[in-house]
């Protein structure tokens, strides 16, 4: 059974990206082995995305209107949570709920009254995190169900984890609903000089578990409806010059995506 077009109602006047970065929030237990994302005591994707703009334009587009999320914390069970209910609305109780709980902002989680659907609350969604070894930026193609070992911030493993396969009989490996090629291509175009490129290795670490677990809630929605999100690997650099540069990566990518799907959904604009 093939599988549709990313199912993202395309406003002319304006589309929604959730953005989303991670900070190490809390402080790191002596029980550690191995401090998460190594020796790394802060992470730039937070700081990339508080620096991109509320709302930008760019030619032949709809305004593109940015909603950034709070830190996402480095946790597996705390981000199997959250990511789903920043994806799907949810009642004004919930919400508030889920906020006091999970330590962050009534704002983060889209309010809806208790009539609504299970309709996507954004139209694109973009993860952002780091790969400290790498110096170049990758778009992620896939995102991996299965092999996470490695001990998040809370200290938690979860080697053996069989929740999406048992609940939901996810697959493997699932993929954006982009045509990732062309995405590739046209943010190439657009930042000729940096050094970036495709990947299919998110790492097994919880910039790979984010994505498959944005992915896996739109999939267990509807097979056939792939999901209308990305992931943005970043180098481990903190200066000025290394967070604007991921600035201009993350919003030449987010331009990208909403330009590939509108050309493939057909919606009336021209093709440079």
């Amino acid at each position: 059974m093939g599988s549709r077009d990313p199912d993202v109602e395309i406003v002319k006047e304006e589309v929604t990206v959730l953005v989303t970065g991670f900070g190490v929030r809390f402080p790191l237990p002596d029980l550690f082995t191995a401090a998460p994302f190594g020796n790394n005591r802060n992470n730039p994707s937070h700081l990339i995305a508080s620096t991109l703009p509320s709302s930008f334009t760019s030619e032949n587009l709809p305004n593109i209107k940015i909603i950034r999320a709070s830190p996402i914390p480095v946790q597996y069970h705390l981000v199997r949570d959250v990511i789903p209910r920043f994806l799907f609305p949810q009642t004004t109780a919930q919400a508030a709920a889920d906020s006091s709980r999970l330590a962050l902002p009534l704002t983060d989680f889209p309010l809806v009254d208790s009539a609504a659907g299970a309709k996507p609350r954004f139209d694109f969604v973009l993860h952002i995190g780091m790969a400290a070894p790498r110096k170049y930026y990758t778009v992620e193609t896939c995102a991996h169900r299965d092999g996470y070992v490695a001990r998040d911030e809370a200290g938690q493993s979860l080697d053996g984890d069989t929740f999406w396969r048992d609940e939901y009989e996810a697959p493997e490996i699932l993929r954006p609903g982009f045509d990732t090629d062309d995405v590739w291509r046209r943010w190439k175009s657009e930042l000729m000089g940096v050094d970036i490129r495709p990947s299919n290795d998110a790492g097994r670490f919880l910039c790979d578990f984010i994505y498959y677990t944005s992915l896996v809630e739109y999939w267990r929605r509807d097979p056939d409806v792939m999901a209308p999100a990305m992931f943005l690997h970043v180098p481990g650099r903190f200066e000025d010059l290394d967070i604007e540069t991921g600035r201009k990566v993350a919003l030449g990518l987010i331009a990208a995506m909403v330009e590939s799907a509108i050309r493939k959904k057909g919606q009336g604009y021209s093709d440079p």
